[in-house]
């Protein structure tokens, strides 16, 4: 169980939108959810309940989350709390701070600025704040001095507040890399939440660091033709070349080279990613997570429909993922196998 204590004064009583908000979201949860206020105890899924809440004042309301799902559940609950149970964010507002990101690196790069493109869950409609992250490239021209990667770094690193939890990924890439999509494909910044700490310990040094070659934009150049968002630029048809399906299967191949051993880590990511590309091996589709888990419940083997159903149900709910563990690897190992003997 996990209790954490709250004082709720600025926010109580709670109007009709909190509490359908809060009972939202409580609701996605198999945990026992419940508010002590006062020596009495309210559901924490329960309209009515959270109606009766009422005015708390000063007084510590406690909220209790104990079950399976419980520390995801508590974590949620607690952030939309500690927000004053402010309306979801959606990709209505991921696009909006997309926008103002391609106006202040359009101000930072001037004329060496070719294109800005959004690709990844934003583009293919199956964005969720919580759980996704925002892809785009951006290309220009000429190689950039430092203190231009600096500022486009910076601009993300000052927007992470208003960001989703996942943060965004960004790479910038030249006009002819893009043109020609060697494997793999050389790239001048890359930059996404992992890399936050070592920005913020040195931020010239991460910059001047930060290029090389990333067999990952091999897939992302090839999702990014099939869904795509042109902020600022040439159609994707005119600056991107076609990536080759050799080139393609290879960066997939070494994208889930450890997916026995990651899938626990990230089930939801492993499953579904590796239905999309068993997609691509057949047909050639190039598909989104939820295309590609809709995709296999069709045509892989019902040995595995379980499993990719969960996967789909927890990818669609922004929740965790319930599964088995030997069937999870079983499925890893399989599809895997068969993506090599395609490359």
């Amino acid at each position: 169980m996990i209790k954490y204590c709250l004082k709720l004064a600025g926010i109580t009583p709670l109007n009709r939108m909190q509490i359908e908000h809060l009972a939202h979201l409580a609701g996605k949860f198999t945990a026992r959810i419940t508010f002590e206020h006062k020596n009495r105890l309210i559901n924490g899924k329960s309209m009515l309940g959270l109606l009766c809440l009422g005015v708390t004042g000063e007084d510590a309301v406690i909220l209790s989350v104990d079950g399976e799902d419980e520390l995801e559940a508590a974590q949620q609950l607690k952030r939309l709390l500690d927000t004053g149970v402010a309306p979801p964010k959606d990709a209505t507002d991921a696009e909006r701070l997309m926008q103002r990101i391609k106006l202040r690196y359009a101000d930072i790069l001037m004329d060496n600025l070719t294109g800005f493109y959004i690709y990844g869950s934003l583009a293919s409609d199956c964005f969720q704040w919580e759980k996704s992250d925002l892809d785009f490239l951006v290309v220009v021209k000429n190689e950039m001095p430092v203190q231009k990667k600096i500022a486009l770094v910076e601009t993300l690193y000052t927007l992470r507040e208003d960001a989703p939890p996942m943060g965004f990924e960004m790479s910038v890439l030249t006009e002819e890399a893009c043109q020609s999509v060697q494997y793999p494909i050389p790239y001048l910044l890359h930059y996404s939440a992992r890399w936050t700490a070592e920005y913020e310990q040195d931020p010239m040094g991460f910059c001047e660091r930060m290029h090389g070659v990333d067999p990952d934009l091999t897939t992302h150049i090839l999702s990014l033709h099939a869904h795509h968002q042109v902020l600022l630029g040439p159609s994707v048809a005119r600056i991107f070349g076609t990536v080759s399906r050799r080139d393609a299967l290879r960066a997939m191949r070494l994208d889930v080279e450890n997916a026995e051993q990651s899938v626990h880590d990230a089930p939801v990511y492993y499953v579904l990613n590796l239905c999309r590309m068993m997609a691509y091996v057949d047909e050639g589709a190039v598909l989104s997570k939820k295309e590609g888990g809709e995709w296999a419940m069709e045509y892989l083997p019902a040995a595995h429909q379980s499993l990719i159903q969960a996967a789909l149900n927890a990818y669609q709910a922004g929740r965790d993922m319930f599964y088995d563990r030997g069937q999870a690897e079983e499925f890893c190992y399989e599809m895997r196998r068969r993506l090599e003997a395609a490359e």
